[in-house]
This record gives C-alpha cells, structure tokens and sequence, in this order.
C-alpha cells in the first residue's frame, strides 16, 4: 500500500508550530503520569478522562459537546509488536482500523489512498495529519434478496483531518490519536466542531517525557528466556 507524504522543509515546519503550538496564557494543562505526555487546551473547554486514562476527550462544557476524541495505542503494558516497527506505521494502522463498520447490506471503512503530513510541536513531538478515502463495499440483490454478482466498491468521501502523535517510551511504540467531530463523512454533521486552527494549536503543545517501564513481566519476554507459556501436560498414566 502507498501513502503520499507531503513533504514541508524541516525548519520551516518546526517555526510554523512552535508559533502555533505555544498554549496561550490562561490554558489549562493535562498531564498523564502513566503515558508519559502532556498537553494544554483552552481554559474554556473541559479535559475529561476514561479507561485509566488511555481515552479521553476535549468537549465544550457549555453545551456537553465532543469536540475531540483521544486514544491512546496501545495501552496495554505488554505491546504485541513486530520488530523494528514505528510509531509512524501504528498510528497510521490504527487510524486506519478505527473507521471499519459492517452491517448486514455490506461494510465501509476508510484508508487508502491517504496522505499523511508530517509536523513537529513545540516540544519535539512528532506528529502526523492524516486523511484518509472513505469506501463501501455492498453486493447487489435480486428481488427476492439474492446476491447477484461481485461486490460494488462506492467512494464516500475524505476523512479529513485527523491526528496522531509519537509518545512511545523507550521500551515499545505508542502513539496518541486525535479525532475531531465531524471529519467522518458517513457519519451525521457534528453539533459542533473544533476548528482544524485550534485542534493544530493543541496538539501543537505536547510534550513527552520519562516513564518506568512496569514492573510486569511479559509473555514475550518469558518466552525470549526459553519458558513454554500454556498448559502443563497431562500426566501420562
């Protein structure tokens, strides 16, 4: 698969976000000690946190609107990951696999062909704006309900824009997904929606910093040092 990567001068993208990505005076802060980022936001917008804090959501505290949706992945402490694989290629798989739905008259998801555009914070975070084609995937019927034919793929817009930022510690690959109201064409017209400007601006502000690893010990890891993980065999009569 071929993703198109908008190519922007290094220097002139970090100027452009470090001016954008300051939080202004007055912005609140929220900080996850478990993943190891933080970001800023508008004084007049709530932070609201889920699931131990690998989701959230920015939301106008006026009218109980989401306005941005925030997931952190993965979030277990035990990544399944292939080798040499990067935050780059999770977020856009990831991007990718939250827009799949399937009903009963066919499926609709949302991939390629995408472009991705590269951008840097104020602090050094990588992050990727994504947008991704939207397609259905139906069969035609007969009348009386039987499939004719071969599968009919019908476009149904751009998912536009969404986002994804670099927050991996230094033991795994992990990235902070940002998903504006409304960008979803399949879906109904948002209430309300956070301004591309002002969604840039917040992710603008990440940071990231130092976090333990866990002190768990993984099946990976078990397995690395020569142990079976499963059921012990039956004793033989």
């Amino acid at each position: 698969m071929r993703h198109v990567l908008l190519a922007v001068p290094a220097l002139l993208m970090a100027a452009d976000l470090m001016a954008a990505g300051s939080a202004a005076e007055g912005w609140k802060t929220y900080r996850s000690e478990k993943f190891g980022f933080e970001l800023s936001y508008p004084p007049d917008l709530e932070f609201k946190v889920y699931v131990d804090g690998s989701a959230a959501e920015i939301r106008d505290p006026k009218t109980g609107h989401s306005l941005l949706q925030l997931d952190v992945w993965p979030h277990d402490e035990c990544p399944r990951q292939a080798a040499g694989v990067s935050a780059r290629e999770i977020g856009i798989e990831r991007a990718k696999a939250v827009t799949q739905t399937d009903g009963d008259d066919g499926s609709s998801s949302c991939g390629d062909p995408m472009t991705v555009r590269e951008t840097v914070s104020a602090h050094g975070v990588k992050i990727y704006e994504v947008v991704l084609t939207c397609e259905r995937e139906h069969f035609e019927e007969s009348d009386d309900g039987t499939v004719v034919g071969r599968p009919v793929k019908t476009r149904e817009g751009k998912k536009r824009p969404t986002y994804f930022a670099d927050i991996s510690p230094s033991w795994a690959k992990r990235v902070l997904s940002a998903d504006p109201a409304g960008v979803d064409p399949r879906m109904q017209p948002a209430k309300q929606k956070l301004p591309s400007a002002l969604a840039r601006r917040i992710l603008g502000t990440l940071r990231t910093f130092p976090i333990e690893q866990p002190d768990v010990v993984c099946i990976e890891e078990l397995q690395h040092r020569g142990f079976t993980v499963g059921s012990p065999p039956a004793n033989k009569p």
